[in-house]
C-alpha cells in the first residue's frame, strides 16, 4: 500500500480531521495493516502521522521521501492522500487481483493498483460510473463519495456536507425523518471537537435509563420528553462515527443496550399504570406488546436469512410500511400525544395494538416474499 501525500493538500481537514487521516483511518477498516507515505513535504507529514490516533492504531505506516523508490514486485495500491475516498472504492481496489487504474468521468483518479514500477498492457479500466452505488450497511442507495481537496471555503463547505449528508441510513421510521436533519445539526459541530462515539453511546443510555425511572414513578411527561431525546441522541454515536471513520466492535453493542432499555421502558410504564390504577391491565397489555414484537422479530429473522437484508429495505412498499409499523420512536410520539389529551393509559394500549398489527403485517409480507413471491434483488442494485 502507498500513500501520495504532500502538505498542504492533503493535511486539509474536513469534519475534524485530515484528508491523510481519514484515508489512513479508511485503510484499517478495509483490513489494511501496513501503509507506505510517501512526501515531498516530509516534516508536516510527519507531525501529523505522530499524533497520536486510535481509529488507525492497528494500522503500521511508514514515512519516506517521495524520490525513495519502493522495491518490491507484490502487487500493490497507489492512492493520493489529498482525496476523501468512499470505502466501497476502496475495497473494489483491494480486491483486485491483476494491474488496473480508476477512473471517474473518464478521468483518472490518481489509484492505481500495478505490479512492479509499472502498470502492463493487461491493465484493466475500473470506471467509478460503473460500481453498484447501494449501500447494505445505509440501507439505501448512496452514490460512491470521491471528493477531491477542496480549492476555498466554499468547497469546503460543500464536501463537508456530502460527508454529513452520506452517514444518514435509508429506511426510517417517520420520528427518525424528523430526527435526521437534528443529528446532522449536531454531528456537524461534535465532529470538530474531540467526543468520541462511546461518549455519545455513554450519555444517550444515562439518559435512556433515567426515563425508565421516571416512567417507573409517575413523572411520566419528565419521562417523555427524556425519550424524545433519547430519539435523537441514539443517532448521533453513529452518525459521529461514520463521519470521523471512528467505526468499532464496541460500537455495535449498542443496539442491545438499545433493546435493554426499550425493555425497561415498557415494564416501567406498565408497572406505574397497573401500581396506579389507571391501567389494571396494564401487565396483559405489556404481555401483548413483547410477545407482537417476537412474533414480528422472527418474521424479520426469516427474511434476513433468506435474502441477507432487513425487510425494510426489500421494496418501496416495505419501506412505506417501515415508516409507521411499531417500534420506540413511533411509541413516544403515541405516548407523547396520549399525554397531551390527558390519557396515557390508553397511549399505551394504542401502542400494544400497535405492536400486534405491526407483528401481523410482518408476518404476512415476510410469507409473501420468502414463499409466495420471492424477489430477485439482483435487479435494479
Amino acid at each position: 500500500m502507498v500513500i501520495l501525500a504532500d502538505a498542504p493538500y492533503a493535511l486539509q481537514e474536513l469534519c475534524g480531521i485530515s484528508l491523510l487521516e481519514r484515508l489512513l483511518r479508511t485503510l484499517q477498516r478495509a483490513g489494511v495493516r501496513a501503509a507506505v507515505v510517501l512526501s515531498r513535504t516530509l516534516e508536516p507529514i510527519d507531525v501529523e502521522l505522530r499524533k497520536k490516533s486510535s481509529p488507525r492504531s492497528e494500522l503500521e505506516v511508514t514515512l519516506k521521501p517521495a524520490s525513495e523508490p519502493i522495491s518490491g514486485d507484490e502487487l500493490r495500491l497507489t492512492l493520493p492522500a489529498d482525496v476523501v475516498w468512499d470505502s466501497r472504492l476502496l475495497s473494489l481496489l483491494l480486491a483486485q487481483e491483476k494491474p488496473c487504474v480508476l477512473l471517474d468521468s473518464g478521468q483518472p483518479t490518481g489509484a492505481m493498483i500495478s505490479r512492479g514500477p509499472a502498470a502492463t498492457t493487461e491493465t484493466r479500466i475500473l470506471e467509478v460510473a460503473e460500481q453498484p452505488t447501494y449501500s447494505r450497511e445505509m440501507r439505501r442507495d448512496l452514490p460512491l463519495l470521491r471528493i477531491p481537496a477542496p480549492g476555498d471555503d466554499d468547497e469546503r463547505k460543500a464536501a463537508e456536507r456530502r460527508i454529513l449528508a452520506a452517514a444518514q441510513k435509508g429506511a426510517l421510521d417517520l420520528p427518525a425523518l424528523v430526527h435526521g436533519p437534528v443529528e446532522t445539526f449536531f454531528v456537524a459541530r461534535l465532529c470538530k471537537t474531540s467526543i468520541t462515539p462511546n461518549q455519545l453511546t455513554a450519555l444517550c443510555n444515562v439518559v435512556a435509563w433515567a426515563t425508565a425511572v421516571f416512567f417507573a414513578t409517575g413523572y411520566l411527561v419528565t419521562g417523555t420528553c427524556c425519550a424524545l431525546a433519547v430519539g435523537v441522541l441514539d443517532g448521533l454515536d453513529g452518525k459521529q462515527a461514520r463521519v470521523k471513520v471512528e467505526t468499532s466492535a464496541a460500537g455495535k453493542l449498542e443496539h442491545w443496550l438499545d433493546a435493554f432499555y426499550e425493555l425497561a421502558w415498557a415494564l416501567a410504564l406498565a408497572f406505574y399504570l397497573h401500581a396506579s390504577g389507571a391501567l389494571p391491565s396494564a401487565w396483559w397489555y405489556l404481555l401483548l406488546l413483547l410477545v407482537a414484537e417476537g412474533v414480528g422479530g422472527l418474521a424479520k429473522l426469516s427474511v434476513i436469512r433468506h435474502y441477507g437484508c432487513l425487510i425494510d429495505e426489500l421494496t418501496p412498499l416495505d419501506r412505506k410500511i417501515r415508516l409507521f409499523s411499531g417500534r420506540r420512536n413511533i411509541y413516544i410520539w403515541i405516548l407523547a400525544f396520549g399525554l397531551l389529551l390527558g390519557a396515557p393509559a390508553s397511549a399505551f394500549v394504542l401502542i400494544a395494538a400497535w405492536q400486534a398489527v405491526s407483528a401481523f403485517v410482518h408476518v404476512l409480507r415476510a410469507a409473501w416474499v420468502t414463499k409466495i413471491r420471492p424477489l430477485d434483488l439482483t435487479a435494479g442494485r
